[in-house]
This record gives structure tokens, sequence and C-alpha cells, in this order.
């Protein structure tokens, strides 16, 4: 089964991950080279290297499909992993990111339940998606090759997607409080912040 390479939709995807890739490594090198103790500037390499990852895993997935040629152990392993990357992309940003910004830390020790909160949503949002049995949701030709049929599988799952939501609306609460008691600098900081979110 062969897909459609060179069509529009394909090279818009491209361009859009491509200028994300870049925009969180390059900003990422940035702030990890002047500020190496600020945890901003690690979160967002690595959100690049995450994306860079994902990018190659899913032009790989898509070639073994395509031609037939390589590991298939590898090219399903591929796809699986194409299919999941999204979810550090989309919620890494909008829990720690927020939380931590823009130096590096919480607004007080009072934030360090949603900190954890955050981790867990995250790890139990990942581990639904990737053990989910059944088709790939990027690659339906394919079943997950590491899904589990169990019924923990959903409940963790489901549990993390509620404390995502719960961390991913304090998190964004943080924010505002951490404006409110901003000085100049760091004001702006926050509204580069924003214009950015409202960019992406």
């Amino acid at each position: 089964m062969e897909l459609p390479y060179g069509s529009e939709a394909e090279l818009h995807s491209a361009v859009l991950s491509l200028a994300t890739l870049l925009t969180f490594s390059v900003v990422g090198a940035v702030v990890a080279s002047r500020h190496p103790r600020n945890i901003i500037g690690w979160i967002l390499c690595t959100i690049g290297l995450v994306v860079g990852l994902g990018t190659l895993a899913s032009g790989y997935a898509e070639f073994w499909l395509a031609s037939g040629w390589g590991s298939q152990s590898l090219g399903e392993t591929a796809a699986w992993f194409a299919s999941l990357w999204w979810t550090l992309l989309v919620f890494v940003p909008t829990t720690f990111l927020l939380l931590l910004f823009p130096d590096g830390r919480l607004p007080s020790p009072r934030w360090r339940p949603v900190a954890w909160l955050a981790g867990l949503g995250i790890s139990g949002f990942v581990v639904g998606v990737a053990l989910e049995a059944g088709r790939l949701e990027d690659f339906p030709q394919l079943v997950n090759p590491y899904g589990v049929d169990s019924l923990v599988v959903g409940v963790i799952g489901v549990g993390g997607s509620i404390m995502l939501g719960g961390s991913m609306v304090a998190s964004a609460a943080s924010v505002i409080v951490r404006l409110r008691h901003a000085g100049r600098v760091e004001r702006q900081q926050i509204k580069w912040l924003a214009y950015g979110v409202r960019w992406w």
C-alpha cells in the first residue's frame, strides 16, 4: 500500500515541523547557553529533540510502508512513535513551561502539587496512548505493536487526562499570578511568552 508522496498537505506538515523544530531548538539553545541553571532552556531543547525524532520516525514509517524495504519491527516502532510524540509537544509546554517560566522556578513552594499533578498526568496520558490496543491513529494500516488489551491501561489513560486538564488550568493560572507580582523585566518576558503562545 502506497502513501501519496509530494502532496500539498505533506509539504505544509514538513514546513510546520521544521519551523517548530527550529523555534524550540534555537530558543532553547540560546537560553541554556546563557543561563544553564534555568530549566526552561533545557525543556525547550528537549521538545526540539522530540519534534526532530518524531518527524524522522514519521518519515521512515511512511517510507517503509510505501516501499516495503527495511525491518518490519523498526518500521512498526517508528509508526508507533510517530503516532505518540505529539503528546509531549502539546502537554509539556502547556504545563511545565507555563508553570516555570521565566526563571525556571515555581512561583512559590505552594505550586509543587501542580508540578506533581502535571508530571503524573503527562505520564499517565502517554502510557495510555502508547499501550492502547488497536490501530495506530496516524497509521491506521498498522496495529499498535505494543498495544495491551487491558482495562488498566484505559484507566491510566483516563486518569492521566483528568490530571492533565487540572494541571493545565492551574499552570495557566500560575502565569497570571506571576504577572501580578512581577517586576518590569519579568512582565516583558511574560508578554513575549503570551505572544509566542498566540503565534503557536
